[in-house]
């Protein structure tokens, strides 16, 4: 278990700052304690006041030199005995380079409040001698997550853990962020968000056409169905920009604060962009880092390191200064090109975006160690994977695979990890653009790395090696080799019953997923009863998890619900396949209820596997309900999508056509055909139901043109379905005879 001990600063003034903060660490230290790490936090109200012989800020500052980070909080004035202990903090700090990592906090001035001299005087000290920038918060939610943040990029320092990735376990929901589950801020408490012109504009067009649509709606007029899918459209599309701004924002303020801490001092261009993101002008950071002043710094650097090396005294530290001056030129570029992303009325905002990437890049490459370059074509390639350019970021993680593998034949021990995390990377690029065997290769580079590394470090590197053999499980069974996919789930399996065992609270989520993993694949494989079995284990485990933090675990618990629904369904126990789909429903309903944009078609695919079973044992009301339900989700995402959402609408079209066909309702049937077939180009099945809907209500010569033009493809279809006529007995008697014609026409 490691320690980490917080000592806070302040004066009197901030006692609600101070008690909330204190709050916020005792909230942290029960996430992270089953994760291997206590922290506390010390502040003077804490201690003692009886007599110990000597002054009682001596005492104080002992803590404070022994602390993993010292917070200093100031508002209005600046305590003589708070800046003596940031003080005694950062000379601490500058003896050992380790510990403690001291951070400033200042409140924001409400109006008609004012700062005093001495606060003014240590603000420009601090950033003329120290070149530190304070966190400037004015809610309480601002100060949390700026130090949530820093603890998160601390801790692999603080724990030794070079595994642990800062910002990985954050997740942006719905305009809530949270840590491993739990809560931490609301965009809307926060200035870079909630003062944000872009973020604004997008929540009030979405607050708008749900009134608009709910208006249309309570109508009850038909005619008004075209222009509600329009702004239904329009809604999903806006959504989705919420949803995508809402990610940039917090991925800026991420390196934003990652700047801070990292020790390189703030110039004053990076201060005013600072300040200007804070205010949510993310049009005003892009202004501010401009190419032109970064540019002429960068070659004002690189003069001073040149002249550096031809100094042979004074040389060392000229050089030192300019390459600390490059690196934190080289932030500006990522800076400017993350504010580029978030700002919408931009049309060119990604190629400028990369273009400022790539000028960061080769300011890197032109001065800085092949170490330093491989982490900033390391974040490139994850940005430009992200944005799906997929072409572009394959370049960027190959040289960036070039130089790990150097790095690594001479320090293996270093390096290795760092390899492995681009070659899996690069196998899910490949994976996602169906190079299979290329996916492959460099998920199984990355297994034999992350196994040898067990062998050196298993507390560490276990969780590590059981995510790739997972990895490698999904890409085997995408491609149809259960056989190893069964192997790579069981292995994964095995290690994270064994961490679950031990840490519970950490590890059963994973224990959950590789379950359902192989569960699922037992299903597809017919392995029923091992199936159920693991996916009862996996449901029993979330269900759990879901009690006790629904916001996280929630989506997982109805994924195996639904899985579970469709096993049952497969083995005909209907009724058991109903309680699972309605559970799963239930849940996704709730969720999409929140972010439609992420849940509605799992909600969809629930509904319509329901209607499937209803239908199956002739429940068709039923069925119908859940069919239509279905299609209303699917006619809006394909309004925004139809690339991935058509064929889900035409499948719902099509097994609502049939339905009615069954139940003899052949005008409605012909609706519903009509309606897949307007999205149908490739897959013709639909037009089984089409003709079928015509030639039964007496429409022959219609009907006759659909069966001669698909007859070749679906005559065994056609000849199928009139057998399933006759058992159900719809065929009208007065249609018999055109029946039998069609038959002989499909058989000639």
């Amino acid at each position: 278990m490691k320690n980490i001990t917080v000592f806070l600063a302040s004066s009197d003034e901030l006692k609600n700052d101070r008690n909330s903060f204190h709050s916020l660490v005792a909230s942290l230290d029960e996430i992270f304690e089953p994760r291997g790490y206590r922290i506390r936090c010390r502040r003077w109200e804490d201690f003692s006041a009886f007599c110990t012989g000597t002054r009682t800020q001596d005492d104080y500052n002992r803590i404070v030199r022994a602390s993993d980070i010292c917070i200093c909080m100031f508002h209005r004035k600046a305590g003589e005995y708070t800046i003596e202990e940031f003080n005694q903090a950062l000379d601490e700090y500058v003896k050992n380079q380790s510990h403690p990592k001291t951070f400033v906090y200042i409140r924001a001035l409400i109006e008609g409040e004012m700062e005093d001299e001495a606060l003014k005087r240590f603000k420009e000290d601090l950033f003329d001698r120290v070149g530190h920038y304070w966190c400037n918060y004015a809610t309480d939610d601002a100060m949390k997550l700026h130090f949530v943040m820093q603890l998160e990029r601390i801790i692999p320092s603080v724990s030794g853990n070079a595994s642990v990735t800062e910002g990985n376990h954050f997740k942006i929901e719905n305009g809530v962020v949270s840590l491993y589950g739990h809560k931490i801020a609301e965009l809307d408490n926060l200035s870079f968000a909630a003062e944000n012109p872009e973020y604004l504009s997008l929540k009030e067009s979405i607050a708008r056409l749900n009134t608009e649509i709910a208006r249309l709606r309570a109508t009850g007029v038909a005619e008004l169905q075209p222009m509600i899918d329009e702004k239904q459209a329009e809604l999903y599309k806006k959504r989705e920009s919420l949803n995508r701004l809402e990610s940039q924002l917090f991925d800026l303020a991420l390196s934003i604060n990652k700047l801070i801490g990292s020790g390189t001092p703030v110039s004053e261009r990076k201060r005013l962009a600072i300040e200007m993101f804070e205010r949510g002008n993310s049009k005003g950071v892009v202004e501010i880092l401009n190419e032109k002043d970064i540019a002429a710094d960068a070659a004002q650097a690189r003069k001073e390191i040149e002249q550096g090396k031809l100094l042979v005294d004074s040389g060392r530290s000229l050089i030192e200064a300019g390459l600390q001056k490059t690196r934190s030129l080289a932030e500006e570029y990522v800076l400017r090109a993350k504010a580029l992303m978030t700002d919408y009325a931009e049309p060119r905002r990604f190629e400028l975006a990369c273009h400022a990437y790539e000028q960061g890049i080769e300011l890197v490459r032109a001065n800085l160690s092949e170490e330093e370059l491989a982490k900033s074509l390391f974040e490139y390639g994850c940005f430009l994977q992200a944005n799906k350019r997929y072409d572009l970021a394959e370049v960027r993680y190959r040289e960036n695979l070039d130089i790990y593998q150097r790095l690594a034949a001479i320090s293996p021990q270093v390096y290795e990890p760092d390899l492995a995390m681009v070659q899996n990377n690069l196998g899910t690029l490949y994976e996602d653009t169906r190079r299979y065997g290329e996916s492959e290769e460099m998920f199984l580079s990355v297994m034999e790395i992350r196994r040898r590394l067990v062998a050196a470090n298993p507390q560490v590197y276990e969780p590590d090696l059981a995510g790739i053999q997972n990895n490698l499980g999904i890409l085997y069974k995408d491609t149809q080799r259960y056989e190893d996919s069964e192997k790579m789930y069981l292995s994964a399996m095995e290690i994270y019953r064994r961490l679950a065992a031990v840490n519970p609270q950490v590890y059963e989520p994973d224990l959950a997923m590789a379950q359902s993993n192989l569960g699922t694949l037992y299903k597809d494989t017919r392995r029923y009863e091992d199936s159920e079995k693991l996916c009862l284990s996996a449901m029993e485990i979330r269900r759990r998890l879901a009690a006790a933090n629904p916001q996280v675990y929630e989506p997982d618990l109805a994924m195996t619900q639904y899985n579970l629904g469709c096993l049952y369904s497969d083995t005909q126990r209907y009724e058991d396949s109903e309680k699972m789909y309605l559970s799963a429903m239930e849940i996704r309903r709730r969720l999409a209820v929140a972010n439609p944009q992420v849940y509605e078609p799992d909600l969809a695919d629930t509904q319509y596997n329901l209607g499937c079973l209803y239908y199956n044992i002739q429940r068709y009301e039923e069925s119908e309900e859940m069919y239509l339900s279905a299609l209303e989700v699917y006619q809006r995402l394909t309004a925004v999508n139809p690339q991935v959402y058509e064929p889900y609408l035409v499948r719902a079209c099509n097994n609502l056509s049939f339905l009615f066909l069954a139940q003899g309702n052949f005008e409605e049937a012909e609706r519903y055909a009509r309606e897949g077939a307007k999205y149908d180009s490739t897959h013709h099945t639909i037009y089984t139901n089409l003709a079928a809907s015509l030639l039964l209500q007496g429409r022959y010569a219609e009907a006759e043109e659909i069966y001669l033009r698909y007859k070749e493809e679906l005559k065994e279809d056609f000849l199928s379905d009139f057998e399933d006529f006759y058992q159900r007995g719809i065929i009208p008697p007065e249609r018999e005879d055109d029946v039998e014609r069609i038959k002989k026409l499909l058989s000639k």
